[in-house]
């Protein structure tokens, strides 16, 4: 468990960016009537954008490469991701518009999601360039769902070849894949990472298994060094091949659970760099994740680095 990232190692994220609208509480829908609800609000989204912003809260050098439309939709999530400290190089096209999603959030904090994929169905359509996205120093490159982006999908494991060939550790979290290929388009990946993020439902369709051990070990015959499987409201379970630990979630009233996959991906990211141990840096992403469902949207909810710790220790004070 001795892997960490340096400190000050400036984080480079790859992966799509989507304007959000959230509207909750929904827990029937009746078409032709009028539904009164609790709220309809404006939020970052997309796996790229929400890992990069979570990252940047927390007080981590970050870069996101991504692209949206030259539209007002675009123009507010580079604005939400500059506040948040996120360095955008963020291509705006003339000729799609930025990728929407509508997300409709039941009594329980779960979620529907009616997507228009927009300037994503063709975003990132070449293995990434990382000129002077790295400034040079020490930095990782995480690949924030390559599912989303259907152009990017054959240049995946080029781009985290070049990455680790210009001194970067790697990492990725897997995203769904509404095309089925899964393991497919993955597999060329995986021996080329030093972290794999995936949920349960997406490392079932991935490995063909459905108990946790079973798929850990499906995903190390695989090439995977080290992963960290998320399993929602029960935490998660680190494996790197000689140590598997559950980690477990913290108990919180869940308002959204939209984007809290990605706010833990950030989370653990940001840890690491903190320098935490993994253990450590894993259960700080759970904290993470877990203030990130407290408010609807996937970025609300965060907290800086220290009133995430002082967060913490008020939780665990009161156990």
């Amino acid at each position: 468990m001795g892997f960490g990232l340096n400190s000050g190692c400036r984080i480079v994220v790859s992966g799509n960016l989507v304007r959000d609208t959230v509207v909750r509480s929904v827990d029937t829908l009746d078409f032709g009537a009028t539904l009164w609800v609790d709220s309809i609000l404006p939020s970052l989204g997309g796996n790229g954008a929400n890992t990069a912003c979570t990252i940047g809260t927390l007080g981590v050098p970050v870069v996101l490469i991504s692209e949206c439309g030259d539209d007002e939709a675009g123009a507010q999530c580079i604005k939400t991701l500059r506040k948040a400290g996120v360095d955008p190089w963020i291509q705006e096209s003339p000729s799609h518009p930025t990728a929407t999603t509508i997300a409709i959030v039941n009594n329980r904090g779960e979620r529907c999601f009616l997507h228009e994929p927009g300037v994503n169905r063709f975003a990132l359509a070449g293995p990434i360039e990382f000129a002077g996205s790295h400034g040079g120093g020490d930095w990782h490159y995480h690949l924030a769902n390559p599912f989303a982006l259907p152009a990017f999908r054959p240049f995946a494991a080029e781009s985290l070849r070049r990455a680790r060939a210009l001194g970067a550790t790697t990492s990725l979290d897997t995203g769904w894949d509404s095309q089925g290929r899964w393991m497919e388009d993955l597999k060329d990946c995986l021996p080329l990472l030093d972290w794999l993020f995936v949920n349960d439902r997406e490392a079932a369709r991935l490995t063909g298994k459905t108990e946790a051990g079973q798929i850990v070990t499906a995903l190390h015959r695989r090439g995977v060094g080290r992963l960290i499987l998320k399993l929602g409201a029960q935490g998660c379970l680190f494996s790197d091949g000689d140590d598997r630990e559950v980690v477990p979630a913290f108990v919180v009233d869940v308002v959204d659970t939209t984007g809290a996959g990605d706010t833990f991906v950030g989370g653990f990211l940001a840890g690491m760099v903190k320098q935490m141990p993994p253990l450590e840096a894993a259960r700080f992403a759970c904290a993470v994740a877990a203030l990130s469902t407290t408010e609807s949207g996937s970025v609300r909810g965060l907290r800086s680095y220290e009133e995430t710790l002082e967060w913490m220790a008020a939780q665990d004070a009161a156990l």
